[in-house]
């Protein structure tokens, strides 16, 4: 079932119309809101400067204690009547004089002020607010304090005006507002009809017109426009459409007969591809049989340079295994070579050891010598000690028997000195054997320190020989590293020849397989080029075609 769709001018007013009427009734809103606002706000100010005039009305006559509710004070709190404004006066809070009638029809005098109000003003403040129910009617109301002349607060001063007539003003207001928008929006939606009337018109053109051409008649000319930018664009472009079809069916007819020709050429060409592909299938055959020959040579080169391998491996074994036997040689040198130097360094200490044995020595027989000279001095004091002895006991034999006791004495130090001279002979015996024998082991350590120092200078050259050993292995070392490390390059060119020469060989296989690819290919060519020849043929008949077809496009 086919869908009933719209037209342009019922799509047009729509497009143009809802966003008006949401743009009318938000307007609309936003200016009832504001001009409540603004009038609430101009209802307070008129209240505000009415109960400022109460205040300044009434002042004089608190001030002066002349207050009272007379026919001159009535006729000002009645002055606002016909503004619908009501005055009062308040004593704190209680209505002194009002023009507000209660229900009875009587002033609404003696009556207090809504709670809390009083308690706000008697602070000093303005008190202002709506919907304040007096006397049965709701009030926008307006209080401000009323002072004596010392400035205590003693009352209020109160405007007021109904909120029934407020509410009246805001609704005649809102009704105007609507009235205006309606109007406007009936307005608008004129001049959209109008506008796409005059779009209607130009499009239903543009249809015919396109319609003309879908019919294949391209001698058509329109005269429709527009002034609306973009569907004069659309006009300029279907008429470049008209002209650019024109053009092409022009080349396609002249191209139909080219291609015509050209088809005939590629019969014959196809003729002269034929005789090469055989040539070209020929060759490829030689071809293969050549890469079968350098295939086999490769495979015999390969095989010989794999023996030369295993002979560049085996030399690489025999260095890897000399450089380890050298290693374990030079660990071995560097071991004697650390042990000679723990000898020559016991060595240096013998020859240390032996110079103190030597110089303690002598020093011994220095202080033998002390002994012996000691020895000497005892001996001289023995012999003198006997010459003492030997004068005592002659004065001891001339003092007679009072001598007898000193010649005792004379006598044992005499004998004392005999065992002295003896004992200091004896030791002097001894001294002098001491002597001879440390001049002996003096000439016996002297001896042995020049032995010693005879091996030291063995050691060292010994030592000398070790480093020049120590050098040479290095040297055969070092050789034998680089016989290793030349055979390692050596290994790895090997390895290299033989990828080359696996390349090469895997390049002769692939060279023999492209030839038989190729021959393939060149098969499929030849079946391809028939099939090239049926398709040009087939392309003979569709230029036909095609030039049946547009003469479908009239031009003219």
């Amino acid at each position: 079932m086919k869908k009933h769709k719209l037209s342009f001018l019922a799509t047009s007013i729509l497009m143009g119309l809802i966003p008006l009427l949401v743009a009318s009734v938000t307007i609309s809103t936003m200016a009832i809101s504001k001009t409540k606002s603004n009038l609430e706000e101009r209802v307070n100010l008129q209240l505000q400067a009415c109960a400022m005039s109460v205040r300044e009305y009434f002042e004089w006559d608190i001030n002066e204690d002349i207050l009272e509710v007379d026919e001159v004070s009535l006729e000002f709190i009645d002055s606002l009547k016909d503004q619908d404004v009501d005055l009062t006066l308040f004593v704190e809070d209680v209505r002194f004089i009002t023009s507000i009638y209660n229900e009875d029809g009587e002033r609404n005098i003696g009556t207090k002020a809504s709670e809390g109000i009083w308690d706000f003003v008697r602070q000093g403040n303005d008190y202002h607010t709506n919907g304040t129910v007096i006397g049965g009617n709701k009030y926008y109301v307006y209080y401000t304090p009323v002072s004596n002349e010392s400035g205590e607060i003693v009352g209020m001063a109160f405007a007021g005006m109904p909120e029934y007539f407020v509410n009246e003003n805001i609704r005649s207001n809102t009704m105007s507002m609507v009235l205006v928008a309606v109007c406007t929006a009936a307005f608008c939606i004129v001049i959209i009809v109008l506008i796409g009337l005059n779009i209607r018109k130009s499009i239903i053109g543009i249809v015919d017109y396109t319609h003309e051409l879908s019919e294949g008649n391209l001698g058509i000319n329109t005269s429709c426009t527009s002034n609306i930018r973009e569907i004069s664009a659309l006009i300029d472009s279907v008429k470049n459409l008209q002209d650019n079809l024109k053009s092409i069916i022009s080349k396609v007819d002249d191209k139909t007969l080219q291609l015509n020709q050209n088809v005939k050429t590629i019969h014959d060409g196809i003729q002269v591809s034929n005789d090469a592909t055989e040539g070209i299938m020929k060759a490829a055959n030689e071809l293969s049989e050549g890469s079968m020959h350098i295939a086999e040579s490769v495979q015999n080169t390969a095989a010989s340079m794999q023996n030369v391998g295993e002979s560049i491996s085996s030399i690489a074994e025999s260095a890897v295994k000399a450089h380890t036997q050298a290693q374990e040689i030079e660990v071995i040198n560097k071991e004697a070579k650390d042990n000679l130097s723990h000898l020559i360094g016991a060595n240096k200490n013998t020859v240390t050891i032996s110079e103190n044995v030597v110089m303690g020595i002598n020093e011994a027989n220095a202080a033998i010598e002390n002994i012996r000279k000691a020895a000497d001095a005892i001996t001289n004091i023995a012999g003198q000690t006997s010459m003492l002895a030997l004068n005592a006991s002659i004065e001891a034999a001339r003092a007679g028997e009072a001598g007898k006791g000193f010649a005792v004495v004379a006598s044992s130090i005499q004998s004392l000195a005999g065992e002295s001279d003896s004992s200091a002979k004896e030791i002097q015996n001894i001294i002098n054997e001491i002597i001879l024998k440390s001049q002996s082991n003096v000439q016996l350590a002297n001896e042995i320190k020049d032995a010693i120092d005879s091996e030291g200078d063995a050691l060292v050259s010994v030592s000398d020989s070790f480093d020049k050993v120590s050098d040479k292995i290095q040297i055969t070392v070092d050789t034998i590293h680089s016989i290793s490390a030349e055979s390692d390059v050596l290994n790895q060119d090997k390895e290299k020849v033989l990828d080359e020469i696996n390349s090469l060989s895997s390049v002769s296989e692939e060279n023999t397989a492209s030839c038989q690819e190729t021959t393939a290919s060149i098969e499929e060519l030849r079946q391809n080029i028939e099939m090239i020849n049926t398709q040009a043929t087939d392309t003979d008949n569709i230029s036909e075609e095609l030039k049946e077809s547009v003469a479908y496009f009239r031009l003219s």
